[in-house]
């Protein structure tokens, strides 16, 4: 058992369990050294009794850690039937046990609420429950909601922040990520609603949206409708845009969030809307469709050569220094370059460090992410900042050249060769044709003619604009599910939202704790000898739990 689970052990057990009546005591001094803020009598505050409800409210927000790793920890574990079941890691739980409690039986459903509960606070609270404590708890876990969405959208560079936001939605679904390079479109599973719904999501700023990502990966997910079972031959895209103002911490504004799905039915005509770039992608042999069409039930794949063997890690991690080496020749004030360049190489083993690149992690392909190196840089190297700039762009422009490299030599791959002799002799249907032969077909069919696509053969990319992304009408009908503000300013006005439930549940349990206090204080100063002082100090301890103010005969 860790040191986590230990603490929230102990912090479960009753108080009657863990506290003395000085230990009790100090606890509720320390409450009331909070300072008071002049609470007016309309707000209903005794003179006798003042403290400052925004300061404790806002201390009552949970400050959860921003984590990626933590929040993605899902374990699946063997249980004593022998069973396999997944266990979240202690800080993923936390991020659960608070998130667990916005309501909703869906995603939609649960964006809806939240961003309702800006509007409407405590009513779209109460429509659940007038149950005091599961108020309280509720109330809790929208506004750590937001605080939460706030550190990640203004704590982070963009793609640290797209990381940690996908492991959030992640937990909000009751989901899990999905690891990359998997043969999968997906960044996380959706388990909201009882089934694995895969969700592809994307997060950019307002008027610079672009969905997209590897084809092939796109239609190996929906040509198996065994792939994902609850959700079968469609692939889920959350488009999410930013619309913020300021620098830093200061940002603040709103996310708005959209949704639609990629189907074995239309994405073909998605597709064939897009650039010329991506809609190539859905490109069909004429030779395919014709026996498609004829009826014929296999043997209809395009004969193509093996694709080459690809290079090791190892292999374009000697690459990278070569090319890091020249890079590093070209700066003024290094000498030694072979020499500084195979002790970087080393020192940051572009072969098997991921966290040197961006999402994809895949060597020859892959970006590096700048951040990181430049952080390496500062770090690691004690040149001048300059020339410590100049390093970090040697660094990531080798790994440019390296994917670079295998681009070209995949273009004299004997493969590929023939996959363009086929397009530049007419033997592929252009986008549009394809795309009307293949209504045509069954979803069997559809299946067969996807993986003999262009794009497929070729490993190509698609990619959809702003303006195609979130369109509401055909052929891709994307859902606006809502707006949710982040931003200081906007989780303090969430906070006034709720702030008559709050000041009403924690300023009576607080004054019922001050009267505990002092009629303790009261019953040992007098020698432990009035009894109606010791019932006094039970009472409003045991009604603490709810609410009711009791105080002591007159």
């Amino acid at each position: 058992m860790d040191l986590h689970e230990i603490l929230r052990e102990e912090y479960e057990k009753s108080i009657a369990d863990i506290l003395d009546p000085a230990a009790l005591m100090q606890m509720i001094e320390e409450v009331l050294e909070i300072t008071p803020s002049g609470l007016t009598e309309e707000a209903g505050a005794p003179a006798a009794f003042n403290f400052d409800p925004q300061q404790m409210l806002l201390r009552m927000i949970p400050d959860i850690a921003v984590s990626e790793i933590g929040w993605s920890d899902v374990r699946s574990v063997e249980d004593a039937t022998g069973e396999e079941t997944l266990v979240s890691g202690p800080q993923r739980k936390l991020l659960e046990d608070y998130l667990g409690n916005i309501a909703g039986g869906s995603f939609e459903e649960r964006i809806a609420s939240i961003s309702s509960f800006y509007e409407r606070g405590s009513a779209e609270l109460q429509e659940g429950t007038n149950d005091r404590i599961q108020l309280i708890t509720n109330a809790i876990s929208y506004l750590v909601f937001y605080k939460t969405l706030t550190k990640i959208v203004t704590n982070f560079n963009a793609s640290s922040a797209g990381f940690s936001f996908e492991s959030f939605l992640a937990t909000l679904v009751s989901g899990e990520q999905v690891p990359a390079n998997t043969g999968t479109i997906a960044d996380y599973i959706d388990r909201s609603t009882g089934k694995d719904i895969p969700v592809s999501l994307k997060l950019y700023k307002e008027g610079q949206l672009e969905v997209g990502g590897s084809y092939t990966d796109l239609v190996n997910d929906l040509v198996d409708p065994t792939k994902w079972p609850g959700f079968p031959s469609k692939m889920r895209y959350v488009v999410c845009t930013k619309e913020l103002q300021g620098d830093g911490l200061k940002q603040e504004g709103q996310i708005n969030f959209y949704q639609w799905d990629f189907t074995l039915e239309n994405v073909m005509d998605i597709l064939a809307i897009t650039k010329d770039s991506s809609s190539k992608n859905i490109m069909l042999p004429r030779q395919v469709v014709s026996a498609l069409l004829a009826g014929q039930q296999s043997g209809t794949d395009v004969k193509l050569p093996e694709r080459s063997p690809a290079p090791t890690a190892d292999d374009l991690g000697k690459l990278f220094v070569d090319y890091l080496i020249t890079n590093l020749e070209e700066i003024e004030y290094i000498e030694n370059a072979a020499e500084v360049g195979k002790e970087i190489g080393d020192a940051l083993d572009w072969a098997q460090d991921d966290e040197l690149f961006n999402k994809n992690k895949t060597r020859g392909v892959g970006g590096l992410n700048a951040a990181y190196v430049k952080n390496w840089v500062t770090k690691n190297i004690t040149n001048e900042k300059a020339i410590r700039d100049q390093i970090k762009n040697a660094i990531v422009n080798a790994n440019v050249a390296v994917v670079a490299s295998q681009k070209a030599s995949a273009r004299k791959d004997a493969r590929n060769m023939e996959i363009q002799r086929m397009r530049e002799a007419g033997e592929f249907l252009n986008p549009e044709e394809s795309a009307i032969k293949y209504k045509m077909l069954g979803s069997r069919q559809k299946a067969m003619a996807l993986k003999n696509s262009y794009g497929v053969l070729q490993t190509g990319h698609f990619a959809l604009n702003n303006s195609q992304s979130l369109m509401s009408e055909q052929p891709v009908n994307a859902e606006s599910l809502g707006s949710i503000k982040v931003g200081t300013k906007y989780v303090a006005e969430a906070l006034n939202q709720v702030r008559d439930i709050l000041n009403e549940e924690v300023y009576e349990i607080f004054e019922s704790l001050k009267i505990l206090s002092d009629s303790l204080n009261s019953f040992f100063a007098n020698g432990l000898k009035d009894d109606a002082l010791a019932k006094t100090s039970i009472d409003n301890a045991e009604n603490i739990q709810t609410k009711e103010i009791l105080q002591p005969d007159e």
